[in-house]
């Protein structure tokens, strides 16, 4: 198996190639992190202060609600980030929880070191930039999705896109991401055989 911040950088060279040295500030600056199945790796109100990029495992990123519910709002397997943009970028609370439904081995970098890299790092602006417009864009693509279908089509186009998640996540979770009823999805996945 492959070294987790080897396979990051070589992830990280599809949005800007990397010298050899700029390649060692980069490594120099990963830490690597064990979050264990259903440990928070950002509490909803809590300042996010690190990015995360998913080496192996499965996270979601929710809400907790007043009544005590949690709604999925999104899934982040190996090779997607873990953090919250906006209280990341602005220091205030996060709205949302990212919880881990697997055991996790994240690596992730500090707004300190995420500071320097940007500082002296000139690649790392670009790449950064660019990996939060895929980030987005795929985002809005499965939101926009989930909106306009019915229960069965948006279970359908998640079995489809998304078949890993859907065995290594709780099917509550996946209900909710769905926005049914954990008997609902039982009773879709029993007619769909």
């Amino acid at each position: 198996m492959e070294d987790p911040k080897s396979s990051f950088i070589r992830f990280y060279e599809n949005f800007a190639p990397l010298s050899t040295r700029e390649e060692q500030n980069l490594m120099d600056r990963l830490d690597l992190e064990v979050v264990k199945r259903g440990e928070c790796y950002l509490g909803q109100g809590k300042v996010c202060r690190k990015v995360g990029f998913i080496a192996n495992g499965v996270m979601r990123y929710c809400n907790l609600k007043d009544d005590g519910s949690v709604v999925t709002c999104y899934f982040i397997a190996e090779n997607e980030f873990a953090f919250d943009a906006e209280s990341f970028g602005s220091g205030r609370p996060s709205t949302l929880m990212i919880e881990a439904l697997t055991d996790c081995l994240v690596i992730s970098i500090s707004k300190d070191d995420e500071h320097w890299l940007k500082q002296n790092l000139p690649k790392f602006m670009e790449a950064s930039n660019r990996m939060g417009q895929e980030f987005m864009v795929k985002l809005i693509n499965q939101r926009q999705f989930l909106l306009n279908q019915d229960a069965k089509s948006r279970y359908l186009h998640f079995l489809k896109e998304y078949p890993a998640i859907l065995q290594r996540a709780p099917l509550g979770a996946v209900a909710s991401f769905l926005g049914i009823t954990q008997q609902s999805l039982s009773r879709l996945r029993s007619q769909l055989g």
